[in-house]
């Protein structure tokens, strides 16, 4: 009889109890003693299909699985396959043909709901590493893991969300939390946008209450923790979307954190940030006890590895993983 695959395409079928297992399992792993980790996925091949540029994503879940054992290959610019050529080859064929060279396949894509398909091809596991303006997950389980270990049990607590929440990290973010119910989610939209609405349904069906607010000072003085992404990005349903003089134009001020409106709130407030940064975090923080970006990227490889192994290891591995 077939094993099932597991797949990691999204976060929205997963309960709260499903993802503090994967809090443990994140923990766990990371307190392994290196040489029994890199046991745990020896053998493997993780095979990375990067259609759209990345700095974080990519190298963490290499990282990630390198310290569990595995071997890592793909591509990180789809110009340089035959998906970017003259053959335009489909998404599907490029996932069904990984599939027969790896064990897993870490995907990301411009098209949303792209995950979703290479699943319902792939013969092995599928990782969705962020599909058009759809879903993150996991950058979204690696933030909130790092959430939870600031705060603790987020139940009681105000988690602040700058900038656009159609991004699909924070669109990602949206639906973790919801499964995890702080008392309140209060967004700063980026000018132009609102909440989706499906963000909205989330929170609200889980008792959670929403808001927003107009400036990044109000944001800080309402909420236990702030996670901005910027209000300037790309098109996240193209391949890739190089700068122009537009694009690089000053954070305007009630978007941008920086040493002097964190000293006017006189509060200590974790930021945090997934990456990449231009303005919107003055670099006056990086010294600042509230800076939580970069050992964020580290909770987040250890996430990467914790879905990784979940998707890879047999059930006895994992109970050593959180032992």
């Amino acid at each position: 009889m077939a094993t099932e695959i597991r797949h990691f395409t999204s976060v929205r079928s997963m309960d709260g109890k499903a993802i503090r297992r994967m809090f443990d399992l994140a923990a766990g792993i990371r307190a392994l003693p290196a040489a029994e980790r890199s046991t745990l996925l020896d053998g493997r091949v993780v095979v990375s299909a990067f259609y759209q540029p990345s700095t974080r994503t990519r190298t963490a879940f290499e990282s990630a699985a390198l310290r569990l054992g595995a071997a890592s290959t793909g591509f990180a610019d789809a110009s340089s396959t035959r998906a970017g050529d003259f053959y335009q080859e489909t998404l599907e064929d490029v996932v069904a043909n990984l599939g027969m060279l790896g064990d897993a396949v870490v995907l990301r894509h411009f098209e949303s709901g792209a995950a979703a398909r290479a699943a319902m091809v792939s013969p092995v596991p599928v990782i969705n590493a962020g599909d058009g303006y759809n879903e993150h997950p996991s950058q979204a389980l690696g933030d909130v893991w790092t959430m939870w270990q600031l705060l603790g049990d987020l139940a009681g607590t105000s988690i602040g969300l700058l900038g656009n929440a159609n991004v699909r990290s924070l669109h990602s973010i949206t639906f973790v939390l919801a499964k995890l119910r702080p008392a309140e989610v209060v967004f700063l939209p980026e000018p132009g946008t609102s909440v989706p609405e499906d963000s909205r349904l989330a929170l609200e069906a889980a008792g959670v209450r929403w808001t927003t607010v107009d400036d990044v000072e109000d944001l800080l003085t309402r909420c236990d923790l702030v996670e901005t992404i910027g209000t300037r990005h790309p098109d996240h349903n193209t391949a890739q979307q190089l700068a122009n003089a537009a694009d690089v134009s000053t954070t305007p001020e009630r978007f941008r954190i920086d040493a002097a409106v964190l000293k006017r709130v006189n509060r200590e407030v974790p930021i945090l940030h997934p990456g990449p940064r231009t303005d919107e975090v003055s670099t006056d923080v990086d010294g600042l006890p509230v800076a939580h970006y970069l050992p964020q990227v580290r909770h987040g490889m250890w996430m990467k590895a914790a879905m990784l192994a979940s998707c890879l290891c047999a059930p006895e591995q994992l109970a050593v993983g959180v032992r």
